[in-house]
């Protein structure tokens, strides 16, 4: 359990916890009202994640058919736990929510989240319970994350509200927000792939909404960077402004906006009960304005998310290009023009140190050819990587894009008729040879080469020590341009 010193002692604590959301990263006893024993339910992870991960408080399993639960005693009712509960869990059909309110509202329970769906997106009837619901949580002082989220996730005391068996966590600096379960599906990716911090879904937003998350985000020393995901502007669209200009002149704050569309907005409604009727070059324009870091889809948020997560902001904005195919070193090349960004010119001693791995002819050190190079030092893996790390450390480049050369590891696996957990060792000689290229400290980013099963296991080593890797040079350089675009901005 976390005790009131532990607290505390916790600089993230001195730091937040004058704002309610606090309470909900913090919980130091958790009722879950829905838990079940039944591992083929949906509701089964929600007391089982806490369990299994450790939480650093105490659980409640409410049920009342079961009198024990994971181990753990269940009770029939709230009013039967027999300490002080700080967060209640509801998880049940939405018939019964209202008579659970109300109960929580008779013992004096302050926090909930609303899991069950069915409110404000369930027609007439999901309407009115929604409307009822808002004027009990309104007339007690209530506050009410959903309903129809999970969430929320803390890192620091293994919280976990989730239906999906999450199998680790991984901390960071990073931190969610979402108007959707659409990152549900993605947990065990994110854990095993981006270091994290809080993640907290919103769902239908029947009380707290997007300003109030950045409000307390936007404060958390624990949350260096902030990756949000709205389909609809809920709060005061100028407070949410005016503290989106506060927050990224310390942290940079990437936002997703969906229901971009007139039918992007109405199928954002069918299940959040909340039309998206902002007009997109309005919002696009405010984002931009306030210094946040837009993106279009999801593969630009979590592309952005990563790249914040991982590397620090660039000096400047000349790029050096190692690529593995000519072919790919010309796309590379365009994508950095096309993004923003200029072609690095190395220095003379950077371009001598370059000309001892050359074939025997010459070739352009930007974007530089290294596949060319390999096949004449083909026994040399290690010293034509010596030479390549003086690129990311000569004074005329601000970041380095690579691609990832799987080469080393396929002629490994051909001359040793090795595969699967043979080629570790020769996989992490590779991840020790790019963290060498990292230590200079400028933005160092990869992108896959050959997309197979052996090259995805790879990047999962690779990226567990932070150096990320994009399926294509075009997504990389997008990326480390946003680096470039957000420091300026904030200059």
């Amino acid at each position: 359990m976390v005790t009131k010193q532990a607290k505390e002692e916790s600089p993230d604590f001195r730091e937040a916890n004058d704002h309610f959301l606090h309470s909900f990263f913090y919980p130091g006893t958790v009722a879950v009202v829905g838990a079940t024993r039944n591992s083929m339910k949906m509701n089964f992870h929600l007391a089982e994640n806490l369990k299994r991960l450790n939480f650093q408080g105490k659980v409640f399993p409410v049920n009342p058919r079961a009198d024990n639960i994971l181990g753990i005693k269940a009770y029939s009712r709230l009013k039967d736990v027999p300490e002080k509960i700080d967060m209640v869990v509801l998880a049940t059909p939405v018939r019964e929510c209202l008579g659970i309110i109300k109960e929580c509202v008779e013992i004096g329970i302050r926090q909930l989240v609303i899991v069950s769906g069915g409110f404000s997106e369930g027609g007439q009837e999901g309407e009115k319970l929604n409307e009822e619901v808002v004027q009990l949580i309104q007339d007690n002082s209530l506050r009410v994350l959903g309903p129809n989220t999970l969430s929320p996730i803390n890192t620091a005391n293994n919280l976990v509200i989730s239906f999906h068996p999450v199998e680790r966590l991984k901390k960071g600096d990073l931190s969610f927000v979402f108007q959707s379960g659409l990152y549900e599906y993605k947990l065990n990716w994110i854990f095993s792939h981006l270091g994290v911090s809080k993640i907290l879904d919103l769902g239908n937003k029947m009380d707290i909404n997007e300003v109030d998350a950045l409000e307390y985000l936007g404060n958390d020393v624990s949350t260096k960077i902030i990756a949000m995901h709205i389909e609809s502007i809920r709060g005061d669209g100028r407070r949410f402004r005016d503290l989106l200009k506060e927050t990224t002149v310390k942290k940079p704050v990437i936002i997703l906006k969906t229901g971009r569309t007139q039918a992007g907005s109405q199928a954002a409604a069918s299940h959040t009960g909340s039309m998206a009727r902002e007009n997109d070059i309005i919002l696009d324009a405010l984002i931009k304005q306030s210094g946040g870091i837009r993106a279009y889809n999801m593969e630009d948020f979590f592309d952005l998310a990563k790249a914040f997560e991982f590397l620090n902001l660039p000096q400047g904005n000349r790029l050096a290009i190692i690529n593995v195919s000519g072919g790919e070193g010309v796309i590379a090349t365009d994508a950095c023009e096309a993004n923003g960004l200029q072609m690095a010119k190395l220095s003379e001693k950077g371009g001598a140190r370059l000309k001892e791995i050359f074939p025997p002819w010459e070739v352009p050190l930007n974007p530089f050819d290294a596949g060319v190079c390999m096949e004449f030092h083909i026994n040399e893996f290690e010293d034509i990587f010596d030479v390549l790390a003086s690129i990311p450390e000569d004074d005329g480049v601000d970041c380095v894009v690579m691609q990832l050369p799987i080469t080393f590891v396929i002629k490994a696996s051909a001359a040793f008729d090795t595969s699967g957990e043979d080629l570790i060792p020769v996989m992490d000689s590779l991840i020790d040879i790019l963290l060498n290229m990292q230590k200079a400290g400028k933005p160092f980013a990869l992108w896959r080469s050959s997309m197979d099963e052996m090259e995805f296991s790879l990047v999962k080593r690779i990226e567990a020590h932070s150096i990320p890797v994009y399926p294509s040079a075009d997504r990389a350089i997008k990326a480390l341009s946003a680096l470039w675009r957000y420091k300026t901005q904030r200059e």
